[in-house]
């Protein structure tokens, strides 16, 4: 029997594009797999949009708005299978995505994370606006600290997962939700890319610049969880917080905010 991969799916008022990312599992090469979507408190027609699927391998959680953290959270709560991805409601996933990379996990023991190229397209998926392309084997931890960029790009791993697992998602963060999850995953694992596209991300138009003080308080978090965790050592936790006061200030600057890229030296 060939391992079951459970895929997360939050969702929030996403009735638009929700039904092409359930589609693109549904047309997945590999069957063993579950969905798990957890419908949070949308106010549009997002539940009657995945009522429509009756698949029975998708199941359906619906709980009052608590944010995206929560809802990966709901999921994880009743995943069941030894693999585990996530796929966000406006995204979806080539054909082959499951399969290029159980067929790893099933060659090579020793391999936690397998990750592979992301496409970002525009919302009618007409134009590839930007490849990710991961370049890194082994323990992913020092890259994710350093934010090399490397083999991180946002919620893209399958990883082996099962009851052992504790992590969870932070539930009081607007940003950097999945790299903090990521982190506390990481540390000693090994993790290896293929030479496959395995997620379509759509861009539509939000990013995480629109909210520059979110961005700044979570990244503030994850260094904080990183002190306590004492998982990094001294030399990694300066380099996070010189990458992380880098980035704020070249943010703020480029959104024309001079006082508050400043401040973010300071804090």
């Amino acid at each position: 029997m060939r391992p079951l991969v459970s895929i997360i799916m939050p969702a929030f008022n996403a009735e638009r594009f929700i039904g092409e990312a359930i589609i693109s599992v549904l047309a997945q090469t590999y069957d063993n797999w579950e969905l798990l979507i957890v419908n949070d408190g949308s106010q549009d027609d997002t539940a009657a949009v995945i009522a429509a699927f009756t698949d029975p391998r998708i199941r359906v959680f619906h709980q009052e708005n608590k944010g995206i953290g929560s809802a990966r959270n709901l999921a994880l709560d009743h995943t069941r299978g030894s693999l585990l991805c996530g796929l966000d409601s406006d995204d979806m996933l080539p054909s082959d995505s499951l399969e290029c990379r159980v067929k790893v996990f099933e060659e090579e023991p020793r391999t936690d994370i397998v990750d592979g190229r992301v496409l970002f397209m525009d919302g009618e998926l007409k134009n590839t606006v930007q490849v990710f392309v991961p370049d890194y084997e082994g323990d992913p931890f020092p890259d994710l600290i350093s934010f090399a960029g490397k083999s991180f790009m946002g919620f893209s791993w399958m990883v082996r997962w099962g009851p052992g697992y504790k992590e969870r998602f932070p539930v009081d963060q607007t940003h950097g939700e999945d790299l903090l999850f990521y982190m506390q995953y990481a540390n000693g694992k090994h993790y290896k890319a293929v030479d496959r596209t395995v997620l379509i991300y759509r861009r539509t138009g939000h990013s995480t610049m629109t909210n520059l003080r979110g961005l700044e308080r979570s990244y503030i978090k994850i260094g904080q969880w990183l002190a306590a965790s004492k998982r990094a050592t001294t030399a990694e936790l300066r380099t996070f917080l010189w990458k992380r006061k880098r980035i704020m200030v070249g943010s703020y600057w480029k959104a024309g905010q001079p006082l508050l890229a400043f401040r973010a030296l300071f804090i």
